[in-house]
């Protein structure tokens, strides 16, 4: 009975494995074109934007639309200029969808790529309005189809999409756009058993950008010690943002040590030194983890077994 149970089992596994890469191949969505740049733009200016949603798929498909700010990594290609005069504020609460969800029907005709043959398309169009105390420079949204459901099952396939491809919005406010921080400073204060390293950022631009603080820490001969850092913070033009990370002093011995913080936001970055000192009294031993006893584990392997047993008696 229990070689009869996994076989049963792994039969079951292998049947929805091939059912899934089967759904996989048929439910592709995608758009053309995949970027859109619509040049200059006034503030409390509404800006329509057409595409095309595709797909691969013989079956109607109900595909909703997601309006997300734009990402970095979009300026690697041809756009690479663009992202000097970048502003990082969000952008994706400017879409207004005309429509939402569409369908997308197969048509009579097949359209024949390099790669698939496009079976259902859909023209879209949607509407980006700018905000009147919109920050100046070149802007980013990014527009993603996401199946919901098929006309004819309603049955969910988010789970059967093999690739979703999306489209980027890009387009340049009126006025000077500028990129630049700078630390104003930096201090340390004590956190249980961690030094929490406060670094104070400004922003001096006029665009929004993302800024993330990095601290190598050296001793007294310049060696090398370890290297520590924030996460990512949004900081508006103007705004100063602490950006702290926390140094373990558990690795650490009492004295003085060198510390070379790093504030990078992309396009630039901005350097501070400074010194912090570690006293005995605050290096503290971590208690080190209990480790997991061994029985618990025959336990969990007893109870999977008697699961088992009773599931196929």
């Amino acid at each position: 009975m229990k070689i009869y149970a996994f076989f049963m089992i792994s039969l079951l596994f292998f049947a929805l494995f091939s059912f899934v890469s089967y759904a996989d191949d048929r439910l592709f969505v995608g758009v053309s074109p995949p970027v859109v740049d619509l040049g200059k733009v006034g503030r409390g200016t509404a800006n329509l934007v057409k595409f095309y949603v595709v797909t691969i798929s013989e079956n109607p498909i109900l595909v909703r639309l997601e309006a997300e700010n734009g990402r970095l990594d979009f300026f690697d290609n041809n756009y690479i200029d663009s992202i000097f005069n970048f502003s990082e504020e969000d952008t994706a609460s400017w879409v207004k969808f005309l429509s939402n969800p569409v369908e997308l029907k197969p048509q009579n005709e097949t359209l024949t790529t390099n790669y698939e043959s496009i079976k259902g398309w859909r023209e879209v169009d949607f509407l980006i309005e700018i905000p009147l105390n919109a920050e100046s420079g070149y802007h980013l949204i990014r527009v993603k189809p996401t199946p919901i459901e098929t006309s004819v099952t309603k049955e969910p396939v988010g789970a059967n999409v093999i690739a979703i491809t999306s489209i980027n919005v890009i387009f340049n406010i009126f006025g000077e756009a500028k990129r630049e921080g700078v630390i104003l400073d930096s201090t340390s204060e004590y956190e249980s058993n961690n030094l929490q390293i406060n670094t104070f950022f400004k922003n001096i631009g006029t665009t929004t950008i993302t800024a993330r603080a990095i601290q190598r820490i050296y001793d007294n001969n310049s060696n090398f010690v370890t290297e520590v850092a924030s996460s990512k913070q949004f900081v508006k033009p103007n705004e100063m943002k602490n950006l702290n990370s926390f140094l373990p002093l558990t690795s650490l011995s009492a004295g003085d040590y060198q510390v070379l913080t790093t504030v990078s936001y992309t396009t630039d970055s901005a350097y501070k030194n400074s010194t912090i000192f570690i006293s005995p009294e605050a290096i503290l031993i971590k208690p080190k983890a209990e480790e997991l006893s061994t029985w618990v584990f025959i336990i969990i392997i007893i109870i999977i077994a008697i699961v088992i047993y009773r599931w196929v008696h």
